[in-house]
């Protein structure tokens, strides 16, 4: 843990350094949101300014000032960064062109750091994975799954935000409570994350591709990381933290094909567009802050699940019944929503 005295330090610089940057692009209609930008992101608050697309260029920056012994995390993550960005200002608008630029990253990241996924508790899955290669392909799989799973899900204020800040959080907690090791790193994330959360909460700045990119990036290093130096945490623990985005897009990816759809063609049918709009239908509450209301309902979930779970960090069983639950729950709520809304998805028998 950091001591007290640093914590307030990266706290008070983060917020100053966020307040500028976000001062300097939106008076200077840097990276400001827009349609041109982002056409498939139609859950822009209307009532708000669009505020500008930098939450991942300020935590990148923070990364550079406050991250210790993480050089080579640094250096790929700026790649990451910039995928995203690209994709922000619709100059790498192909998803199949940010795919392949994210698994050249990743696959040198993992070559050079070694952090291939190595034990997944089934005696013939951890045979293959002795493998290099299958060990490599299997890591980048997943960590490209968590990477644009995550973008996925930022249409909605504080959703990823929150969600990661839930992970790192818990992942701390856990590392405290039960004296297990951690890369000491995730403590400033942490930190860069709640510093951004109110900026977020209010609309007042956007992750954007790029700052959801940065966050899974930095995100799958840390819980891969914690699970290697941990032999007593079950491999399930990431599945059981990372679920929800994961999920998210395997699930999107799905209904695409089965609906006749390209894969890679952006829509409006993920889960939490849908309780977003069935929101809006119903009349619940004043649109304006129905937004944020949704991505803090999906949290509150969330931190449920988390808290009441996460001690069992060592028990495989329990980790993918649970991670199971969730997957069931979600796929309730998802055709709950799609009957109610009347919505046209049209799955093959």
């Amino acid at each position: 843990m950091i001591d007290f005295d640093n914590f307030f330090y990266v706290i008070f610089t983060t917020f100053l350094l966020t307040s500028f940057i976000i001062y300097v692009f939106n008076k200077n209609n840097i990276l400001i949101d827009q349609v041109s930008y982002s056409a498939h992101k139609k859950l822009k608050e209307q009532y708000l300014k669009s505020p500008s697309l930098c939450g991942g260029i300020i935590i990148y920056i923070c990364s550079i000032l406050f991250f210790k012994d993480l050089s080579l995390l640094i250096l790929f993550s700026f790649f990451i960064l910039v995928t995203g960005l690209l994709s922000d200002t619709n100059k790498m608008s192909s998803p199949g062109k940010r795919i392949f630029f994210q698994f050249i990253v990743c696959l040198s990241f993992i070559v050079l750091t070694d952090l291939g996924i190595k034990d997944l508790r089934i005696e013939t899955l951890n045979y293959l994975l002795n493998f290099k290669i299958i060990s490599i392909l299997f890591t980048i799989f997943c960590v490209l799954i968590l990477i644009n799973g995550s973008n996925f899900l930022d249409g909605l204020n504080t959703l990823v935000i929150g969600y990661y800040s839930l992970v790192c959080f818990f992942l701390i907690l856990l590392s405290y409570d039960f004296n297990l090791l951690i890369n000491p790193n995730i403590n400033l994330l942490f930190i860069f994350l709640i510093v951004l959360f109110p900026f977020n909460f209010f609309g007042k700045i956007y992750l954007g591709d790029s700052g959801s990119y940065l966050v899974a990036f930095f995100i799958s290093f840390f819980v891969i990381d914690f699970s290697l130096k941990n032999s007593l945490v079950s491999p399930y623990l990431i599945c059981f933290l990372l679920w929800y985005p994961a999920f998210e897009n395997l699930f999107s990816i799905i209904r695409r094909l089965l609906s006749n759809n390209k894969a890679d063609v952006a829509d409006q049918y993920h889960l939490h567009q849908m309780i977003y709009n069935y929101f809006i239908k119903k009349k619940i509450i004043n649109n304006k802050y129905i937004n944020t209301l949704v991505a803090n309902l999906i949290n509150i979930y969330n931190l449920i699940i988390f808290i009441s779970f996460y001690k069992l960090y060592s028990n495989t069983k329990i980790l993918i019944f649970v991670t199971i639950t969730n997957i069931v729950i979600y796929l309730v709520l998802y055709f709950f929503m799609k009957k109610k809304l009347f919505l046209n998805i049209n799955f093959k028998k």
